[in-house]
């Protein structure tokens, strides 16, 4: 249950009564403050940094072109450039000369056009999906490093090879919240031939139990990433002629921002680690297993109705569950672990963060982590669009004021 995790999680901060507005920074969001009481607690401190971050990306947007990313995709581009052995040098979050010299020669590598002012989008994503997907296994797996690396990744995925990195999580064998079925047998039945009957009561028979790899999120993002680059950049409202792959490169944006976002806030988590709180999420998702399968045979109102129930059953307060589920919605998509990120997503939904759910539109319309319901995935869509036109909240690339056109525009050519 919820409540096991947070107990296992167990995180005591001592927070500040007021918690400090937050900080956005050009392209991507920067999460500051903390929620009181946290499940995962949000340290506050460091709030003149943050001030003072949403001065320098000020002075930076007048600078750079859009493209150059903010001072926290700023360090995370560094970091994946020093990764892959193009030498960003000191991972500070500012994109000075080095950084623009060490973007060129991974433009150069990838036969991007060599500008280090204009780092597109799709060029930035590429990279790090790369990154994510070599942290995960990737690396372990080819035991290759640097750029090599990189283009071992780009060959994998042009080739449409299986990457190798870690592996979707399997559900559990013993269900962790799965309400258990009622055991029908005859009164003389003996005891071990109850116990059979037990055993299979736990789960249903089905012709393809565990027969059938799950497909991959990661890599279905990363060969988008790659037709993107191909087309030369992303699909706009002037130039859709594809609705449907559109809808792809904003789902993989979304989930790559989730995960940049993800990255922010765990700078801000104390006393666990980051492969604890992977643990806890892998916990977390499991918790929210019914709700995910649920999201294919209900509509959006009873899904988000009976997730809002659940959560109000386990007595923490939305606050609490928001918190927790933007961390591991980022973890989720990292490990391509779809029960902890839909699940995540549906949550922050029910948790009154409407915007969230364009991400199960994507999912129930290409099928990842749900069975693929194109019907359902258009009340989601709908209802998230609606949302920001009422004035709810931009929680993916909030920066591009016209991307709600453009997914409507995609979600009514493509149904």
């Amino acid at each position: 249950m919820i409540i096991r995790f947070i107990a296992t999680l167990g995180i005591a901060l001592s927070l500040s009564a007021t918690a400090p507005q937050t900080a956005r920074a050009d392209a991507g969001e920067i999460l500051g403050g903390a929620v009181v009481g946290g499940v995962i607690g949000y340290a506050i401190g460091k709030d003149q940094q943050r001030k003072q971050q949403a001065r320098t990306t000020t002075r930076t947007t007048r600078t750079y072109r859009p493209g150059i990313p903010s001072t926290s995709q700023g360090a995370q581009t560094q970091t994946a450039l020093n990764y892959f052995g193009y030498n960003a040098g000191r991972v500070d979050g500012q994109v000075g000369r080095g950084t623009r010299t060490a973007i060129e020669r991974y433009q150069a590598s990838m036969g991007y056009p060599v500008n280090g002012y204009d780092f597109q989008p799709y060029q930035y994503d590429f990279l790090n999906q790369a990154y994510y997907w070599a942290t995960s296994g990737g690396q372990a797996a080819t035991q290759l490093s640097g750029q090599p690396l990189l283009m071992a990744y780009r060959r994998q995925i042009q080739t449409g090879t299986t990457l190798a990195a870690t592996p979707q999580v399997a559900a559990p064998a013993t269900p962790v919240v799965t309400p258990q079925q009622p055991v029908v047998a005859p009164q003389s039945e003996v005891a071990p031939a109850t116990s059979t009957t037990e055993t299979a009561s736990n789960s249903l028979p089905t012709l393809f139990s565990g027969g059938t790899a799950r497909p991959s999120l990661a890599n279905r993002c990363s060969a988008v990433m790659l037709q993107t680059s191909t087309n030369g950049g992303y699909t706009t409202l002037a130039n859709m002629s594809d609705p449907d792959f559109a809808l792809s490169e904003q789902f993989c944006l979304a989930r790559s921002y989730a995960m940049a976002r993800g990255e922010d806030l765990m700078q801000n988590i104390q006393g666990l680690t980051p492969d604890q709180v992977s643990a806890q999420c892998d916990s977390y998702g499991e918790t929210l297993a019914p709700q995910v399968i649920a999201l294919s045979l209900s509509s959006k109102a009873d899904a988000e109705t009976q997730m809002r129930k659940y959560a109000l059953d386990t007595g923490l307060s939305p606050e609490d569950l928001a918190a927790t589920s933007k961390v591991c919605l980022a973890f989720g998509y990292r490990q391509d672990n779809m029960n902890t990120a839909v699940g995540s997503a549906l949550m922050l939904v029910a948790m009154g963060e409407p915007a969230y759910g364009e991400l199960i539109g994507h999912h129930l319309r290409e099928g990842f982590g749900v069975q693929e319901r194109r019907d359902l995935s258009m009340q989601w869509y709908d209802a998230s669009l609606s949302a920001l036109d009422a004035g709810s909240q931009a929680v993916f690339l909030p920066s591009q004021s016209d991307r709600p056109q453009l997914l409507r525009a995609a979600m009514i050519q493509a149904q």
